[in-house]
């Protein structure tokens, strides 16, 4: 019942279920209309002359076979009385019939009722030269098929439920059926897919949901356009800021050359400068490299456990002069299908970024473990400092572009705010995922999980 969907269709059903069972139960009360007047009564003259004459030609028995017959052949009860009011047959009449047929013999008039679904018609028979007799005929809904009707009522009322059910889950589909596609794109271009769109081209709905999709899709389009004019802005930014780099640096040769003492000091200011400047620009152009790459990377089978060997080695040799290292705790076997340079980017950002943060004097924690079950099978990098952590409302921040958990700290620390973005497109891009949390005793970790395969062993 979480579903609008199923909402839809129990609601729809439970009504029409509802009104089926109450059109059964006045059909059960009731019952189906009544044959008409004039017909029950030629039918009840027809009984009256053939049971008389045979009474009357060959005696009670004779008419109790017949009026046997005809209760079995048509469903009719038909009693008749002679003058005095007393049977002519062996089958008892019940009261009520019986001061029906009395009193039409009174007033020798026809008499008709109907009751529980049954028309009861009574009158008397007069023969000429004979005597007198009086009879009452029973007819009941349906005929012949008098014990049947609640199996007949309980089969079509099961028959219209189900039919019912069928309608109105259709009914349901084809109103929910746009806001399933509506969830559908909307999970794709948070996932990054900004090329998702609701409708399609069949759909001509012109109600209140065909055009909330039309919306939707029209946003999607200039949501596109913006994300797509904002790469190419940074792209072109990027490079237009490396040519002013090349020249101040060259400027910066120049005044080396200038004997002066406040010179060195504003020339090692301006070199630390040019350099941030220089890695940002670096990394605002990988950032645009990989949104652009989507699935046109070349990618080959990769021994994981050697790109991640390569990469600690690099970033510990780095750490030492920081006074801080990086280890390699463990790193079971597996390959992966990607690009190499891709992914060592992305483990490089994230070792960098934790021995930023890491306290002096500790190492970072590093670790791949290959897992392997009957649904997947993955590969996870773990990547833990022993830093101050990230406040918990700010975790899944810190893979977006140009985020600053702290301003000031950034400053100290050189960081621009790209690396982990770079780190998440590249993940994304090789079918994985990376999440960071703070890790127990202090200190953030990072997990990045990738699809991979056992590792092949070559034979030498």
């Amino acid at each position: 019942m979480r579903t609008l969907v199923w909402k839809i269709f129990l609601s729809f059903w439970i009504v029409q279920a509802f009104f089926f069972a109450m059109a059964a139960l006045f059909y059960g009360t009731y019952g189906p209309p009544l044959p008409a007047l004039s017909i029950a009564e030629g039918f009840l003259a027809f009984c009256e002359r053939n049971a008389v004459q045979t009474y009357e030609q060959s005696g009670s028995a004779a008419l109790d076979t017949y009026l046997q017959e005809l209760r079995v052949s048509s469903g009719a009860q038909v009693f008749i009385v002679d003058s005095s009011g007393n049977p002519i047959s062996t089958d008892p009449i019940p009261n009520e019939e019986l001061l029906f047929l009395q009193r039409a013999l009174r007033s020798g008039k026809r008499e008709s009722r109907s009751q529980r679904g049954e028309l009861i018609l009574a009158h008397p028979i007069v023969r000429i030269g004979k005597a007198a007799y009086a009879a009452v005929v029973i007819l009941p809904r349906g005929g012949a098929d008098s014990d049947s009707p609640n199996t007949h009522a309980l089969r079509d009322l099961a028959l219209g439920i189900l039919i019912s059910g069928v309608v109105c889950f259709l009914l349901a589909r084809y109103l929910t059926a746009p806001i399933a596609r509506l969830r559908v794109a909307a999970q794709q271009i948070c996932e990054g897919n900004l090329a998702a769109r609701a409708g399609t081209p069949k759909d001509k709905r012109g109600d209140e949901i065909g055009q909330l999709v039309g919306d939707f899709d029209r946003m999607a389009v200039e949501m596109e356009g913006l994300v797509r004019a904002q790469k190419r802005l940074i792209s072109d930014v990027s490079h237009e800021l490396r040519s002013p780099l090349t020249r101040i640096n060259l400027a910066l040769e120049l005044i080396r050359k200038v004997d002066h003492p406040g010179v060195a000091t504003a020339i090692h200011r301006l070199e630390r400068e040019t350099d941030r400047l220089n890695e940002m620009i670096g990394k605002l152009l990988a950032l645009s490299l990989v949104d652009a790459a989507g699935r046109l990377i070349e990618k080959a089978n990769l021994r994981l456990e050697d790109l991640v060997r390569e990469v600690v080695a690099d970033a510990d040799y780095e750490a030492r002069s920081e006074q801080r290292g990086v280890i390699l705790r463990e790193a079971e076997s597996c390959q992966i299908f990607g690009n190499a340079e891709m992914l060592r980017s992305a483990l490089e950002n994230v070792i960098r970024n934790a021995i930023r943060y890491t306290a002096p004097g500790s190492d970072v924690e590093v670790s791949l473990k290959y897992h392997s079950n009957e649904d997947e099978t993955m590969a996870r990098i773990e990547v833990r400092d022993h830093g101050p952590g990230v406040p918990p409302t700010s975790l899944e921040d810190l893979f977006r572009p140009f985020y600053r958990l702290d301003d000031s700290r950034e400053r100290k620390t050189g960081g621009a705010g790209l690396g982990l973005a770079i780190t998440k497109q590249a993940v994304v891009l090789h079918g994985g995922k990376v999440i960071a949390e703070n890790a127990p005793g202090g200190g953030l970790e990072v997990q990045i999980t990738l699809p991979a395969t056992p590792s092949i062993q070559l034979m030498v």
